[in-house]
């Protein structure tokens, strides 16, 4: 049957007397809310009937109907003559206060953030059929510890990270580097299996005192949301499968030569070579001789071309189909060869205006930012990323906010959400990198994107960018920016 409104066939929701009227244009009119021609509040409008409705139920001469019990607002209810927000509320205090009638100090905040929902039926679903929002019950009933070591050892983990990261969000739980302990769990499950009991000891104390004990210092100097821990796990790694080679052939570490070390070397194990760490640490220790590993060539990878990355760079720039957050990110990569894990844990206090200019500061350098990419980043700054979790705070000083309750969003979801759009990471990093070296010495380059003086140096050697090349383009250019 042919709705009243729209003239679509489908199932009416309510008959009015200007005929049936489907679903959507039913929620449509319920929600048609504006300046009343009579009063010249801000009401729903229902007179004259349909889409040119400019005045209000009372002044009308109307009943009203559809009005929250609770706010009073007039919209479509959800549940028990309550609009959507006020049943979001209703249901959150519900849970928080676990049939005390009450909601703990503590979690006020945690209601507020969860009821401050952009779309509060996004909110509802996740308190009905969200996994983490059934922990939350959990918790608050008592039935779960309200710590970081309940969380850890709850089987499903998914729910539990999401739960921690809200109530870490509004300091119920404190805060604790996330990567990090994770690293240590996952090494101190690997080393249990480890054997002879003598390998074990070795291998838990390498890294205990060696591994682990550099990833904290790392973790303690660094401001980044995320610590890095994937070479730390690859090197506890390849020393159990080199433990686990040498029992096999009846060697001992004291016994360990540099004919045995070269046949490991041979081996056929992809990474043999990163055992020379954990070598150099038990001659430190005393547990073998010194023997000579020799340091694996970082392999180059293949690169952008040039053509490419201007053709996805304008693409990113003008494009406005595209979600911002992506073309702001896509951008820094292929302009300035910043990896996604920087990318990802940029703060709104590095965007930096002052006059006509937009700065982004990168390590200790301020970069000028060119238009029409400074307007892209300061629409980003001002705006933020539409879509956050539920129980996220009002407030935060991510760039780029993840879907997880105060955390920036994960370099991994950067580079799947950029694949869409045709820009590979370290292909277009490679690119953008290439070409500023072969434009700026090592220092410049350095200190603009925030590179190792060695490691900008072997870039500039590699795009064979001189002093001079840079020398004469200052020469050329007045305007130059360093």
């Amino acid at each position: 049957m042919p709705c009243a409104r729209c003239g679509a066939t489908r199932p009416p929701a309510v008959r009015w007397p200007e005929g049936p009227v489907c679903d959507p244009c039913y929620t449509a009119a319920l929600r048609h809310r504006g300046t009343c021609d009579g009063c010249g509040q801000t009401r729903r409008l229902v007179h004259p009937p349909g889409l040119g409705a400019t005045t209000c139920a009372d002044c009308a001469g109307l009943p009203v109907t559809h009005r929250c019990v609770d706010c009073g607002i007039e919209d479509k209810l959800f549940e028990a003559g309550r609009c959507a927000s006020c049943a979001l509320r209703r249901r959150t205090t519900a849970l928080l206060a676990a049939g005390t009638g009450e909601v703990p100090a503590n979690l006020a905040a945690v209601l507020e953030a969860i009821c401050a929902t952009p779309n509060p039926y996004t909110a509802l679903n996740w308190l009905r059929t969200g996994a983490a929002s059934a922990l939350l019950a959990e918790m608050t009933a008592g039935r779960l510890p309200t710590s970081h070591d309940a969380l850890d050892a709850h089987p499903r983990r998914a729910a539990a990270d999401y739960l921690r990261t809200l109530l870490v969000a509004h300091q119920v739980l404190p805060a604790r580097d996330e990567a990090l302990a994770r690293a240590e769990q996952r090494l101190a499950r690997r080393l249990t299996d480890v054997e002879p009991p003598e390998h074990r000891r070795v291998a838990t104390a390498y890294t205990t005192w060696r591994v682990l004990r550099r990833l904290r210092r790392r973790a303690e100097r660094s401001a980044d949301p995320r610590t890095p821990t994937a070479r730390a796990t690859h090197l506890v790694h390849v020393t159990i499968r080199l433990l686990a080679w040498l029992h096999d052939r009846g060697t001992t570490l004291a016994d360990l030569d540099q004919h045995t070390v070269d046949l490991w070397l041979t081996s056929g194990d992809p990474s043999a070579q990163d055992v020379g760490d954990f070598l150099d640490w038990t001659a430190q220790r005393g547990h073998t001789r010194t023997l000579s590993v020799p340091i694996r060539r970082r392999q180059t990878g293949p690169a952008t071309s040039e053509a490419e990355r201007i053709v996805l760079l304008a693409r990113l720039l003008h494009d406005d189909t595209a979600e911002l957050t992506d073309r702001v990110a896509g951008a820094l990569l292929l302009l300035y060869g910043q990896q996604l894990s920087r990318i990802a844990a940029l703060t709104t206090s590095q965007v930096i205006q002052s006059h006509d200019a937009v700065h982004l500061q990168i390590g200790t350098d301020h970069i000028h930012l060119p238009e029409p990419l400074a307007g892209l980043v300061l629409r980003l700054h001002d705006e933020g990323r539409p879509y956050i979790g539920v129980g996220s705070p009002s407030t935060t000083g991510w760039l780029f906010p993840g879907l997880l309750p105060g955390r920036p969003i994960t370099p991994s979801q950067f580079g799947q959400r950029l694949r869409k759009l045709g820009v590979y990471a370290i292909a277009g990093r490679r690119a953008a990198i290439i070409q500023l070296a072969a434009e700026l010495p090592a220092t410049v380059l350095a200190d603009m994107i925030s590179l190792h003086p060695t490691t900008a140096a072997h870039w500039t050697a590699q795009a064979g960018g001189t002093w001079h090349r840079y020398a004469a383009e200052l020469a050329r250019d007045r305007n130059h920016q360093p």
